[in-house]
């Protein structure tokens, strides 16, 4: 017979090693998708130096989030300390995360419920359930639930046990990793008045209190508004909420239904409504006919706890449901799952709870395949959600950006027929069929752009400047016009601001800050489509990414507009050497030498 402490082992034993089974094929994928921007691009992940910045300074990348997630940051920059930009490295840690939660939760559910057959089962179903993989394969998405799991489900288990002081210790971190963990103190409220038989008094919640206001004081302190606030819409979370919890729940029970990306309707039909608010209102009256099973009324309110802030009542974005936002609600279904398995008899149980595991580790290592490279999983988004633009434009984005023009166009053009184009990306596309020596089909962006903002003066000047090459006279004085009449000086304070964005993007290139350097140079082109210096710059870009065409086409293109700039034989001739084009670079060379020369 198998005694208490080494039954305990090997069940810790099997988490690990199934878990680890099931996601060790992910090692070999690389960043995707926000990877780039928050980790590889990031300068500010680049240094142990700047880890106290992350806690009075937001990171302003990419413009103003509205997060606060400074211990996130901190471990993207240890991993990169450690590994560099190899992404096997924050794969791992990922992976070490969720079985570190995993393990947790199976300690925390013994502790609760004095059964440890209902606690393996509860963490393995946790574990392999596919809506986990976004979070575990997601670095820069799943990263900061995975530590504030870790650290929440270390707090409560201390917490129960009557360590304060560690389960305070454990709360500060999962606070700072994301605020998710600002519920915890619910939970701890529920355990002791609901669970438990030792009910201490409320004085034993206020230093969480006080740890919550400093962390909120810190937050306002660093976080520039996102605009969260005046972008709430309480009637629209009425109609919305309830179906994205049902979706959340038919996900886990159905895991062949989860996406990479989910199309959620801004208004459900009233019936699907009405619906939707039924099944709710039985799973409730459910809950509350089984009040007297403790494991139960846990699960329910864990589950519905943690969907509330991400169930549209918040301003998501474009993103109005994801499998990463459902992983703290996931134990609350895991766990009343594995409380009906256990209910049956014990071979049935076993019989159930091996089916599942196995279907859900099937699922997962199928999955995974989708987060490969940012090809599979844009490819797997346009398939999830062909109604949407995010898929197809970001799919053009990764053609454009390694110099596949004919792959890009297609994608593009696709996104642009849809209704949810972000207006922030109309801007964008222009300027990638501008670059791609298709000025006309930059056209159609830019009149939506104005539809939108009819006094956008980046929008004017630019259909001015297509028109006028176009030889549309006309319409391009009208385009001009209309700017000047807004701003008289907006043809020279543009040409001034695109020469200021291209000493900031060189000074960003010498910190080795190349996204942030990027962005500046395109910006310089959308204020000045022939602004010679941005396109000899980007060329620059792209020669240091590795996309070598494209480079060549952006010093073409800059040759054909000024063929007596010495800059331009110059880099071709570093171009031409690293493309080992030998004869072209000495040619480039001695066109160089010839410039100079004569000047």
């Amino acid at each position: 017979m198998i005694d208490f402490p080494q039954r305990r082992i090997y069940a810790l034993g099997i988490i690990t090693i199934l878990v680890a089974a099931v996601y060790g094929s992910i090692l070999g994928h690389g960043f995707v998708w926000d990877d780039f921007d928050i980790i590889a691009n990031n300068p500010l992940t680049s240094s142990l130096a700047n880890i106290p910045k992350f806690f009075v300074s937001e990171d302003m990348s990419d413009g103003p989030t509205g997060y606060y997630r400074p211990l996130t940051y901190v471990s993207f920059t240890i991993d990169r300390a450690v590994w560099g930009l190899n992404p096997i490295g924050f794969t791992l840690t990922n992976i070490l995360l969720h079985i570190a939660t995993a393990l947790l939760f199976y300690r925390v559910v013994a502790r609760l419920f004095s059964r440890e057959d209902l606690a393996l089962a509860a963490a393995l179903l946790f574990a392999l359930h596919p809506i986990a993989g976004e979070t575990v394969n997601f670095h820069a998405g799943g990263r900061n639930t995975l530590l504030c799991a870790c650290f929440a489900l270390l707090s409560l288990l201390f917490h129960v046990n009557k360590r304060y002081l560690p389960a305070l210790a454990c709360f500060v971190p999962a606070i700072f990793s994301k605020e998710f963990a600002l519920l915890l103190p619910v939970i701890f409220i529920m355990h002791d008045r609901v669970i438990s038989s030792d009910k201490p008094g409320w004085r034993t919640y206020a230093p969480y209190g006080a740890a919550i206001c400093v962390y909120l004081s810190l937050r306002a302190f660093t976080v520039q508004s996102a605009g969260i606030v005046n972008r709430l819409d309480l009637t629209g979370a009425v109609w919305t909420a309830p179906q994205v919890y049902v979706s959340y729940l038919w996900n886990m029970l159905n895991p062949f239904n989860i996406k990479v990306m989910y199309d959620v309707a801004d208004r459900p039909g009233i019936l699907s409504l009405l619906s939707d608010i039924g099944l709710l209102a039985l799973i409730a009256g459910a809950v509350y006919r089984f009040r007297g099973k403790r494991e139960l009324l846990y699960a329910a309110i864990v589950f519905f706890l943690f969907l509330l802030p991400v169930s549209t009542i918040l301003p998501l974005g474009i993103t109005k449901m994801a499998d990463r936002y459902a992983y703290f609600a996931s134990f609350g279904f895991s766990l009343a799952l594995a409380w009906a398995i256990c209910s049956t008899p014990r071979k049935v149980a076993l019989a159930l709870l091996g089916l599942l595991l196995i279907t859900y580790g099937a699922l997962d290592i199928h999955r995974n395949g989708y987060w490969r490279n940012e090809q599979t999983l844009f490819s797997r988004m346009v398939a999830d959600a062909p109604a949407m633009s995010i898929g197809f434009q970001r799919l053009g984005i990764f053609h454009f950006d390694r110099g596949e023009f004919a792959a890009a166009e297609p994608y593009l053009m696709e996104a642009a027929g849809k209704k949810d184009l972000n207006v922030e990306m109309l801007m964008g596309s222009a300027s990638m069929f501008i670059d791609m020596g298709k000025p006309a089909k930059a056209l159609p962006f830019l009149a939506r752009k104005l539809e939108q903002e009819p006094a956008n003066l980046e929008a004017l000047v630019m259909s001015a400047k297509i028109r006028e090459e176009m030889g549309d006279q006309a319409m391009a004085q009208s385009f001009r016009n209309r700017a000047l009449a807004i701003n008289p000086l907006v043809f020279s304070m543009l040409t001034e601001r695109a020469l200021a964005l291209c000493r900031q993007g060189e000074e960003l290139t010498a910190r080795g800050d190349l996204a942030g350097a990027e962005r500046l140079f395109r910006a310089a082109l959308r204020m000045e489509p022939t602004f010679v210096p941005a396109l000899i710059d980007l060329g620059g870009i792209m020669a240091e990414k590795g996309n070598l065409n494209g480079a060549l086409t952006y010093f073409e293109k800059a040759r054909s507009l000024e063929s007596g700039n010495p800059a331009i034989p110059y880099n071709l001739a570093l171009l031409y050497k690293m493309m080992n084009r030998q004869a072209d670079a000495e040619k480039e060379e001695r066109e160089y030498r010839r410039m100079k020369k004569n000047r």
